[in-house]
């Protein structure tokens, strides 16, 4: 009853105003002149006629009236609780008090000479309020079955996966709008709940950090994923404090010019074998990786080298074998004691200096590369790897040799010359950065 006698009220106020403005008019006709006077009986009449209109029908336009302030209320606070775009919604749309706005749409359209049916005509017009009621009816079935579709993917709840699309929406936008690729924060937010099983670290947060990280260091978001969840295993620490050192091991690795995404993968694949062997934490972790990524291993295979070294009855048994059948002396303590210590990089380069001592493993027969193999607790193909990794590393390219010659030119003195005839000459080059001391 409430509602109905408010909008009897607002019918009233309406027949008071024309009531009031036929007053104003015909105290106007008495000092107007003839053609004045008939323009405002013109306009009293018509006011008249619409007092009649509105009293006549009363009822009915007070239901309607009604109707329309409950409808637009309805839709101006359905919109209003969507999370985080609500607001932004009903000023997009200029919503604000809809239900008000439908009512005076609803007098207006009498007040210009029509009846009901062109008042329906307006609302469903496309320049009508129904058209903008259109848009939002369509942008919230599209919510909801973007929130579907979202649950989906994540493999949650409809209502999590909606508490997370205003976030994860917003993000994408953003990040388009500056050149990234916003897709890619919803696949990194599934991996975080397929690693992590919960939902504490599944946020949108969490995984635009990431993916913002990824992007810019030009790895995968799922392999720094894999790296945090397995260091917060390890360690204990934070999703934020894992991700830090996340790129703590891409910065080293970027440094040594080596793959990122190699080098966090190997972490993430072996941290829990590294851990037998090192308490270094994962900048050590990173630091034996990079290691092994320059000459073309990974800490898979150094870790089982590791493991078959200090097995020392089998381990000296291989390597008194692998003497005998080639001739060449052997020498593996000092990797065994590095081992032992836990200095898996320390080991990676130990290994490396003695494959790089035996000369041509090409050279050697199927027998002797079997046995050398197996004396250092490595594959012949992983023997064969590292031995070319050896010999990358030491040789320079053309590109290196060309820019050590226009630095040497460059700086034009005695000193610079006669290092650049050791230079022509196949000596060392390795001087230059003596010369600008």
């Amino acid at each position: 009853m409430a509602e109905k006698a408010l909008n009897n009220v607002r019918l009233q106020q309406e027949i008071t105003k024309e009531l009031k403005d036929q007053a104003d008019l015909a105290k106007l006709i008495e000092k107007g002149g003839t053609a004045i006077n008939e323009t405002l009986q013109k306009q009293i009449d018509k006011s008249k006629e619409l007092t009649k209109l509105y009293e006549k029908n009363a009822e009915s336009i007070g239901q309607q009236l009604e109707s329309l302030e409950d409808v637009g209320s309805t839709i101006e606070k359905s919109i209003k609780g969507i999370p985080f775009i609500g607001g932004m919604l009903i000023d997009a749309f200029g919503l604000k008090d809809l239900g008000e706005q439908f009512q005076n749409v609803f007098l207006d359209t009498i007040k210009s000479g029509g009846s009901l049916k062109a008042v329906s005509t307006f609302l469903m017009g496309p320049a009508g309020i129904a058209a903008a009621f259109a848009g939002i009816l369509l942008a919230i079935r599209a919510i909801r079955k973007a929130s579907f579709d979202l649950s989906e993917d994540l493999g949650v709840s409809r209502k999590e996966a909606k508490d997370l699309l205003p976030a994860l929406k917003a993000s994408q936008l953003a990040f388009n709008a500056i050149g990234m690729d916003g897709s890619k924060i919803q696949s990194t937010l599934k991996q975080i709940g397929t690693e992590f099983g919960s939902l504490e670290n599944m946020t949108v947060k969490n995984a635009v950090n990431i993916e913002r990280f990824a992007q810019h260091a030009g790895v995968a978001g799922n392999e720094i994923v894999k790296f945090n969840k397995v260091m917060m295993d390890l360690t204990g620490s934070s999703f934020d404090v894992a991700t830090n050192m996340a790129k703590t091991a891409v910065s080293m690795a970027k440094s040594a010019n080596v793959s990122t995404g190699k080098v966090l993968s190997d972490i993430a694949s072996n941290a829990e074998a590294f851990a037998r062997f090192s308490m270094d934490g994962a900048k050590g972790m990173a630091q034996a990786a990079i290691e092994a990524a320059k000459v073309g291993a990974s800490l898979s295979v150094v870790l089982g080298a590791a493991d078959k070294l200090l097995d020392f009855e089998s381990s000296l048994t291989a390597q008194f074998e692998a003497q005998v059948l080639t001739g060449k002396q052997l020498n593996l303590e000092k990797a065994r004691q590095l081992a032992l210590d836990g200095d898996i990089a320390g080991l990676t380069t130990e290994v490396q200096s003695v494959i790089g001592s035996l000369g041509d493993i090409q050279s050697m027969n199927v027998i002797e590369r079997d046995k050398l193999a197996a004396a250092i607790g490595i594959s012949v193909r992983e023997l064969q790897q590292i031995s070319r990794g050896e010999q990358i590393q030491g040789r320079a390219t053309v590109q290196d040799k060309l820019d050590v010659t226009n630095k040497l030119l460059a700086a034009g003195n005695d000193d610079a010359r006669a290092t650049l005839e050791k230079l022509e000459s196949g000596i060392d080059t390795n001087q230059t950065p003596n010369l600008f001391q």
